[in-house]
This record gives structure tokens, C-alpha cells and sequence, in this order.
């Protein structure tokens, strides 16, 4: 029997400014609303955004606390550059990128990400092609 994910909980101490981020930045649509959560629909997984009253810990990107690391949602590869733009109108930084994935935080301190892997994205491809290029031409 294999495992799928139900939900995602995620603690946020203002459910006003999740929503804010999580449906009209990141586009997630609402699916439920309670007095202390508001649950959204990512993809067929429920990601509760549960309100707490605890301090916002914003970590470096890279923590030597054990636990959950990121959350990452799927993207096409084609719509990187689109995101990216989305995301830096919003004034969300990105905190670290690789080929295939940008990662940031929501206003909460939460590692998110969107991910196309394993499609590289028109950088990656581009500059994979030129290593593959240089490294077959004859000498």
C-alpha cells in the first residue's frame, strides 16, 4: 500500500495576512474556513493554515533544526520566469534557487518552493547544452 499526503498544516499567527500571501500571491483557492483556520486546495492535498499566537522564527535558509524542512509546490518549467516576477511583485525575496526549483518564505518564516524536477528550466537547458556542446567538439 502506498502513502499519499492528506494535508499540510501550517501554523501562521494572522490568518488575514496567510490569506493575503497564500491566495492572492501564491493563487490557492480557498476551500474551507474556520474561526482558527483556513484550509486551501493544493493540488488534491489540503494545506491547513492553522492560527497560532507563538513568535514568527525566521531561520537562515539552511537549519540545523531537525523537522520540516520546505513545503515545494509543482510549476511548470515554463512558468519559472513568470513566477519569479509574481513573486518579486509581491516583495517575496527568493532566499536560494537551483535549476529546478525557487525557494522563499512565507510572511510566517515557512520555507516554501516551486518546483518543476525533474524538467530543467530554459537556463538550465541552455546551459546544459553549452556543457555538452564544449565538451563534444574535437580538439
Amino acid at each position: 500500500m502506498i502513502l499519499q499526503i492528506h494535508h499540510i498544516a501550517l501554523q501562521v499567527t494572522d490568518l488575514e495576512v496567510a490569506r493575503a500571501f497564500y491566495v492572492d500571491v501564491l493563487g490557492f483557492a480557498v476551500t474551507r474556513v474556520q474561526a482558527h483556520a483556513l484550509w486551501l486546495d493544493a493540488g488534491g492535498v489540503i494545506l491547513m493554515l492553522e492560527h497560532c499566537i507563538g513568535a514568527v522564527v525566521v531561520d537562515s535558509w539552511s537549519s540545523d533544526r531537525p523537522g520540516p524542512h520546505v513545503v515545494a509546490f509543482a510549476i511548470a518549467a515554463d512558468q519559472r520566469d513568470s513566477w519569479r516576477a509574481r513573486l518579486a511583485a509581491a516583495a517575496v525575496d527568493i532566499d536560494h534557487e537551483t535549476g529546478f526549483t525557487l525557494y522563499f518564505k512565507d510572511p510566517f518564516g515557512s520555507r516554501l518552493a516551486l518546483s518543476h524536477f525533474p524538467a530543467p528550466s530554459a537556463e538550465a537547458s541552455t546551459s546544459q547544452a553549452a556543457v555538452v556542446a564544449v565538451s563534444s567538439s574535437p580538439t
